[in-house]
């Protein structure tokens, strides 16, 4: 019997950081060195998420129809009808900063400093809505992805009861094609090491 060829550095496990940013307009040029995708995210403003409850799920999915024939039960072919991306993560960092990302956007503003510290937040009327750009840099740094837009379609559901139930803010990002200035693609993805195996094609 044939046995698979086993790799182990292309099995992965655990999560990684989730960035995002308001008003990006060029793609970054991530660079590899030591099986690293390397990017400093601090160079466009990229904020991070911070703790999630399970980390982020990313789903694409493809609508189909069949052409069909009578004369035939097999299609004779299959054509492409939608696409869709989705990216999901849960917040735990409450903060007025991912509230505001969970809301798309809004307006926060800030009086006061250190103890006295207030941040007063007014979510976004219909049409004030804002997208952003979504990154996820996983825990090896082998993976690097970007989404250049994105728009929160989720329902915002977070819970304030027992002690023990800690409070969220999920998210469901709607993929975007962006300007395609910034990329002509819904999203690029960079990978190192093992992961990249892609023979100069």
């Amino acid at each position: 019997m044939a046995a698979p060829t086993i790799a182990p550095g292309q099995i992965k496990t655990g999560p990684g950081v989730i960035y995002y940013m308001y008003g990006l307009t060029t793609m970054p040029t991530p660079t590899a060195a030591g099986n690293k995708v390397v990017f400093d995210w601090s160079t466009d403003l990229w904020l991070q998420v911070g703790a999630t409850d399970e980390g982020l799920t990313y789903t694409e999915s493809t609508d189909t129809s069949d052409i069909t024939v009578a004369e035939s039960l097999y299609p004779v072919g299959t054509v492409t009808t939608g696409k869709a991306g989705r990216v999901a993560f849960s917040m735990s960092h409450i903060s007025d900063v991912n509230w505001k990302l969970a809301m798309n956007g809004g307006t926060i503003a800030v009086t006061g400093t250190g103890a006295t510290k207030l941040s007063a937040y007014v979510p976004p009327l219909v049409g004030q809505e804002v997208r952003v750009a979504l990154g996820f840099h996983s825990m090896q740094e082998d993976e690097l992805i970007i989404w250049p837009q994105a728009f929160n379609v989720g329902s915002v559901e977070t819970a304030r009861s027992a002690f023990d139930n800690k409070h969220q803010l999920p998210t469901e990002f709607a993929i975007e094609l962006p300007d395609p200035a910034i990329l002509t693609t819904p999203y690029k993805r960079w990978t190192a090491g093992a992961l990249a195996q892609a023979a100069g094609s």
